[in-house]
């Protein structure tokens, strides 16, 4: 929905008068909105989450995504530069690996130097990859970089021939894996060695076949194939090594089924996960392999085949069958996880839910419930049920270690309540993340957040407290605590407290802005005179404004539009304290200026409303609604944003002065406003206004009819209650000689009264409503039921009393006049000075009156005037 940047123009009290609402330039620089600091938490949790369960090529998507956020922070960069290399290895995207690589920013530690190894021996330059182990040690990476690490001395010592101290590495690498899905992964990676060795040639064949056909049906035969089968693979032999495997795999006996998932494992390879050949050998290992470690490779597998969508429905249609044929299979849980993770890929976010919350139901002990609670968060977040998220975020958090994940959790705990809109939760969040080690983001922005959220949840104490204390903390830089003050003293402008807002402001300006931008300070001094102007201190808003636009005529490194915007606001305030002061010709003269030297900006835009309240508070109507329909018909200003506005202003102004001929032309703006912007804010308004001219108008029908069309097109609108009202009042006013109409109305009221969603003042007036159509229909019993039930919901209880408003007094007023009355008219005297004595005693509107009635009823003892 539009705020009104500029203005919010009201009818008050008879006159019309312009309250600046949201002026300053700095609502444009989105400081209120700066800052929410974690959102790239939760696509970096995405995409480890993606690469722990098998999906590197959606964990590359993602963090090539994360790199291009400008809010991640420049520390993580080279971690999720490293993240995104380790991606793309496990994809095979080796060229990009190299790029990433290239152009990584952060320290050559052993973390770095692990990928360059990888990436190395990946290539056959075993030698680098030799290298890149010399220049790192395994002892300084995070656990899950320690299986690798051994994984490449594995690798690098295979390429150099040595089997058997290779195939121990090999092993120390599984017995290092921090996963059964890691696990999986080095097993698999022995064996793509094999066929990328780069030793096989011709002259070896011969040797290995005799070694195949000479161990035939044993162990070291069944190895020999395998080896064989490699090599013919890697002289460009596939066909021939995909047809001995299959050979093999139709004589061999049944009772050798580790030895067939071997060869059909094989099979596989060679023949790629991204072929039909290749799928097939995959989807029998998992359905059939001996030993879950197998089944788990070939289910990596096929999720590194299925790249395009339809791939992916037909692997989860593959997993479906598996789940629903063998639900105790020993890898269920993988299963349901890897068919989670490819649903949320695709966006298909109710099955991926509902595997993420059956792996975490039904398997509480699984290892894999941080990956599951990824899936959930993922979801959560994409669907923007910030609450879910939060939930989530603390069951995840509950399952890690102590570090920096479980530390950047915290601030996206923060973030997901301050998204939710609940901000006491958000700001206990920001503070407890203050609190955890290492810290997720700097310390001055989540002092911020933590300021701006006890603004939003409506604590400008505890806000300002939180910014007197932290004023002296050396991590609350100085752009940031300006900006908390600015948000807070804008909110307190907002409340009315703009005596308590300039005196803050006064206060900041005078420590000084020590590595503060002068755009902020700009804004600040800004903001100051408006808040002079705003606490009925012209005198000072004027000097306040000369002050600024000297020091903008010598400012530096200002963005020339920052400075446009500034100085037009400068100005358009400047003539608002000019005409205050009464200095009219000055006034429009800056107003003229204004418009002559800055005619694009919103200020100038602006100033035609001004002017036309100040000449409206004159009582110069005529001559205001005459600016207001100059503005909206200059070419220029017609697609203005407060072109609608001005029609609407006109339209008042027109109503205001109340005969028929001014009350259509009113309808006619109205309705020129609703033809000609029909997707403004303001056209909800219009609509119902133009009702209320019908009701002047005695034009009830047509009343009616714009009523109800409001509530049949705005079901939700935040005023849907105010058209309900008024329908219910052009009901009675039809209601005369139609029961029907009446008992509508009625009904109406009724709801409205006991509607305990609607404000306070509204249930009140319909409250009184309800109790008066009753009384002119002939029902006083039941009225004075209804008018007391009111009295003794809103006045009697302390606690609703209070919320009532000046218009809602009012109508409680005419409550207990209306119930006097009725007491007065049945005689029942004693029960009506009650009635209005309790108008006298509350002070409400009508006392005179009341206390004219009580006298009269003292002087004639109690018998009546």
């Amino acid at each position: 929905m539009r705020t009104l940047i500029f203005l919010s123009l009201v009818l008050s009290a008879g006159r019309l008068t312009a309250q600046v609402a949201d002026t300053s330039p700095l609502v444009t620089a989105s400081v209120a909105a700066q800052t929410v600091p974690g959102g790239w938490i939760v696509t970096e949790n995405r995409a480890d989450r993606a690469l722990q369960s098998g999906f590197p090529a959606t964990a590359t998507v993602l963090y090539r995504e994360l790199l291009a956020d400008p809010g991640l922070p420049a520390e993580t960069r080279p971690r999720v530069m490293l993240a995104l290399v380790t991606a793309l290895l496990d994809a095979g995207e080796l060229a990009p690996a190299a790029e990433v690589l290239q152009a990584y920013p952060g320290p050559f530690n052993s973390a770095y130097q692990l990928r360059v190894g990888l990436l190395a021996i990946t290539t056959r330059r075993p030698a680098q990859a030799r290298a890149a182990l010399a220049a790192g040690k395994v002892e300084e990476l995070p656990a899950a970089d320690r299986g690798w690490w051994y994984f490449l001395e594995a690798s690098v010592t295979d390429a150099e021939g040595d089997i058997v101290r290779a195939n121990g590495l090999y092993a120390q690498a599984v017995s290092a894996a921090v996963s059964d899905l890691q696990r999986a992964r080095f097993v698999l990676g022995q064996e793509q060695a094999r066929l990328g060795s780069g030793q096989a040639n011709e002259a070896q064949l011969a040797t290995l076949r005799g070694n195949m056909e000479r161990f035939q049906g044993t162990r070291t035969g069944y190895t020999a194939v395998r080896t064989y089968a490699a090599a013919l693979a890697e002289l460009g032999r596939s066909a021939e090594a995909q047809a001995e495997l299959k050979r093999q795999l139709n004589v061999l006996p049944a009772t050798e089924r580790d030895a067939g998932d071997q060869l059909r494992l094989m099979l596989g390879l060679i023949a790629g996960e991204g072929s039909e050949e290749g799928r097939n050998a995959f989807r029998q290992l998992l359905r059939d392999a001996q030993r879950p470690e197998t089944r788990r490779l070939a289910l990596q597998l096929l999720v590194r085949g299925a790249k395009t969508p339809a791939e992916r429905e037909q692997l989860r249609r593959d997993l479906s069958e598996r789940i629903a044929a063998l639900p105790t299979s020993p890898i269920i849980e993988d299963l349901l996880l890897v068919r989670a993770q490819s649903a949320l890929e695709d966006k298909e976010y109710t099955p991926a839910e509902d595997d993420a919350r059956r792996l975490l139901e039904n398997y509480p002990a699984t290892t894999l419930k941080a990956q599951a609670l990824g899936v959930r968060l993922a979801v959560a977040w994409d669907l923007k049920r910030y609450r879910t998220a939060a939930d989530v975020i603390a069951q995840l958090r509950a399952v890690l270690p102590p570090g920096r994940e479980r530390a950047e959790l915290a601030v996206l705990l923060a973030e997901a309540f301050f998204r939710a809109e609940d901000y006491r939760n958000a700001a206990d969040a920001y503070d407890a993340a203050l609190r955890e080690a290492p810290l997720a983001a700097p310390a001055g922005i989540l002092i911020f957040q933590r300021v701006l959220a006890e603004i939003r949840a409506d604590r400008l104490e505890a806000a300002a407290s939180q910014l007197d204390e932290a004023a002296a903390e050396p991590a609350f830089d100085a752009v940031s605590r300006w900006q908390a003050e600015w948000n807070l003293v804008r909110e307190m402008q907002v409340r009315g407290q703009a005596p308590a807002a300039y005196a803050r402001v006064e206060r900041l300006l005078a420590t000084g802005a020590e590595g503060v931008p002068p755009e902020l300070r700009i804004r600040l001094q800004w903001l100051r005179a408006r808040l002079a102007y705003d606490n009925l201190e012209a005198e000072t808003a004027l000097r306040l404004t000369d002050e600024l636009l000297t020091a903008l005529q010598s400012a530096t490194g200002l963005e020339v539009a920052l400075r446009d915007n500034v100085t037009s606001t400068t100005r358009l305030l400047k003539a608002q304290a000019l005409l205050t002061l009464g200095r009219d010709p000055e006034g429009l003269a800056v107003l003229d200026g204004l418009r002559a030297d800055f005619r694009d900006t919103l200020a100038a835009q602006y100033s035609y409303l001004v002017q036309a309240g100040h000449l409206s508070e004159r009582g110069d109507l005529a001559a205001a609604q005459r600016v207001l329909i100059d503005f909206v018909d200059t070419k220029d200003y017609a697609k203005s944003e407060y072109a609608p506005l001005a029609l609407y202003q006109a339209a008042l102004i027109l109503e205001r002065q109340g005969l028929n001929r001014q009350l259509e032309e009113a309808s006619k703006l109205l309705e020129r406003l609703i033809t000609s912007y029909p997707t403004d804010d303001l056209v909800f308004q219009a609509r119902l206004k133009q009702g209320d001219l019908f009701r002047k108008l005695n034009d009830f029908p047509n009343a009616r009819l714009v009523y109800e069309y409001l509530l049949n097109n705005y079901a939700g609108h935040p005023d849907e209650l105010l058209a309900q009202l008024a329908l219910a009042d052009s009901l009675l006013a039809q209601g005369a000689n139609n029961v029907s109409n009446h008992a509508s109305a009625v009904a109406i009221y009724e709801r409205l009264r006991d509607l305990p969603s609607a404000p306070p003042d509204l249930r009140m007036e319909a409250g009184f409503k309800w109790g008066y159509a009753l009384a002119k229909r002939g029902q006083p019993d039941r009225a004075q039921t209804v008018f007391w039930g009111v009295v003794q919901g809103f006045l009697l209880e302390p606690t609703a009393a209070a919320t009532l408003g000046a218009k809602g007094r009012y109508w409680l007023s005419k409550s207990l006049i209306e119930l006097a009355q009725i007491h007065e008219e049945a005689g029942r005297l004693d029960e009506a000075q009650r009635a209005y004595q309790l108008v006298v005693d509350n002070k409400l509107g009508g006392a005179a009156m009341a206390q004219a009635k009580l006298a009269r009823f003292r002087a004639t003892g109690g018998t009546g005037p």
